[in-house]
């Protein structure tokens, strides 16, 4: 039998080469642009994943994995690059103040511009030529007018129209005047204009006054220093915020390095790890909860109604929560809990003559939250379950029922033995989803009621990703990606440890059975 060759013909091989050349250049100028904008991390991935599609297009070798190489490319760039730069702002200090790279931020110092105490201020008003050519007449405090048209030095002009009441020509030759209805929704684009010739040009500062304003920060490369051209400061990067020697530091900053400091005040603290704790037991205790429950209710409600009459009917009703988004039936909950508007509250009273505060107490704030999210759960376990069940021999319940087994020695010996083997990595996958299950905690109560004497904000039914948002996005409308990132990091890894046990303790089961 002949082999199959899989390596492709030169001509073709070349015109390969020449497309994918084209590709490479491209890519090589994204990534150039963003290592000159700063943005170092996305700027690696691209260029290490260039760096794969060139080995799989530039080697004849690898002709087969080209069918996969733009996949496989795909899922490093959404994949693991998300991954990477997390743990990338895990050690740096990004947050309020420091949300761009240095050189954006400087660029960002080196665009304010003032006015030096020498310089003039003007009346003007503004005229056009034709599309996107505009020129301003200026009116000096010595009451002189000048035209001011961009690149060229201002300039008096002889034998201009008649002047309305404020001295502007009401006609210049070659320019139509702009009325003010006109020049108010152009005012952010002519702002942007350098009229007249640098450096000595005039730029707009509100609708009545120019002025000759001047860059007010320079960028010294030498002495990586920031130098305020107004009052002479000179600001020097400290983790990311420019400080000047007597301790002033600028309002905007730039991401910067800091190491394992996140990690150590996250650890080290206290204040976080007291409440933590107390967080990471309560995170544990709803995963585990809300997958036992639901295991349980499901597997409940498959043989109680699986052999009624009118079982079809009976499924398409017990299934009804899994159709209905989540955040419509946690709303719903959330209101019929209401102790003033919903319909639970006066049913426990007049049965029980008290109802639980099931948004002020944290224990029944906990339970509430369970309960919510069982009823959201329960169908997909009772599908599950319904199925799995159907799967198992009858011949197995028949020799049971011979040798004298009952309908709770079949369900403990048989059924659950052989249930949990198929359905325990179903039911990992579910505790590791409900470990990070944001919507119902944050939804149904934004994890309230709060923690008392935190250093940051927490409640008691928060788990450590809504602890993750609060702090990252509304803690103070102060944002902190950098802790924020360090405990992601953290909780990765956590649950990345509770599935390797899970998985080994599933493993010891299977062979128990």
């Amino acid at each position: 039998m002949n082999k199959v060759s899989l390596v492709i013909p030169t001509r073709v091989y070349l015109l390969h080469l020449a497309v994918f050349g084209v590709f490479l250049a491209g890519a090589l100028w994204l990534i150039t642009s963003l290592f000159a904008a700063g943005l170092v991390p996305l700027g690696s991935a691209l260029s290490g994943i260039v760096v794969f599609l060139a080995l799989i297009f530039l080697r004849r070798k690898f002709t087969p994995l080209r069918w996969l190489a733009i996949g496989i490319a795909l899922a490093l760039l959404f994949t693991l690059y998300p991954l990477l730069y997390t743990l990338f702002l895990s050690v740096t200090n990004m947050g309020s103040g420091h949300l761009m790279a240095k050189q954006q931020a400087l660029a960002r110092y080196e665009s304010e511009l003032y006015l030096p105490a020498e310089g003039e201020t003007y009346r003007w008003a503004a005229y056009q030529a034709g599309e996107g050519a505009y020129a301003l007449w200026l009116i000096g405090e010595d009451g002189t007018g000048r035209l001011a048209v961009p690149g060229a030095a201002l300039q008096a002009v002889e034998g201009v129209g008649a002047l309305d009441s404020d001295g502007f020509p009401e006609s210049l030759a070659g320019y139509e005047r702009l009325p003010l209805n006109r020049t108010v929704p152009l005012l952010s684009q002519l702002s942007a204009i350098d009229f007249g010739e640098a450096p000595d040009a005039i730029r707009i500062r509100s609708l009545r006054e120019a002025a000759a304003l001047q860059p007010r920060y320079r960028y010294d490369a030498a002495q990586d220093a920031l130098i305020d051209l107004e009052t002479g400061a000179v600001y020097r990067p400290v983790e990311g915020t420019f400080t000047s020697e007597s301790g002033e530091e600028l309002p905007i900053g730039f991401i910067d390095t800091i190491g394992i400091r996140h990690f150590q005040n996250f650890l080290g603290s206290e204040g976080f790890r007291e409440p933590l704790i107390s967080m990471m037991l309560w995170n544990i205790s709803f995963a585990f909860c809300s997958v036992l429950f639901s295991f349980v209710v499901g597997l409940v409600v498959t043989l109680l109604f699986e052999d009624l009459p009118g079982k079809r009917v009976i499924r398409a009703l017990l299934i009804i929560p899994w159709p209905i988004p989540v955040l419509i039936s946690i709303l719903i909950w959330r209101s019929m809990l209401n102790p003033d508007l919903g319909f639970v509250a006066p049913v426990l009273e007049a049965i029980f003559g008290a109802s639980p505060e099931w948004f002020s107490n944290p224990l029944w704030t906990r339970v509430a939250v369970i309960l919510v999210n069982v009823w959201l759960s329960y169908p997909y376990f009772y599908v599950i379950t319904a199925g799995a069940i159907r799967s198992i021999p009858r011949e197995i319940y028949d020799a049971a029922v011979v040798d004298g087994a009952g309908g709770w020695n079949k369900l403990y010996h048989i059924t659950l033995p052989l249930l949990l083997r198929v359905m325990m990595p179903l039911l990992i996958a579910s505790f590791t989803f409900n470990f990070n299950n944001f919507n119902v905690i944050y939804i149904f109560n934004f994890g309230n009621p709060p923690m008392p004497n935190t250093i940051v904000p927490m409640g008691y039914t928060d788990i450590l990703i809504s602890f993750v948002y609060r702090l990252a996005f509304i803690s103070s409308n102060i944002t902190n990606y950098g802790l924020a990132a360090a405990i992601t990091v953290l909780l990765f890894l956590l649950v990345s440890v509770l599935v390797i046990v899970q998985l080994r303790f599933t493993r010891l089961f299977k062979e128990a059975v």
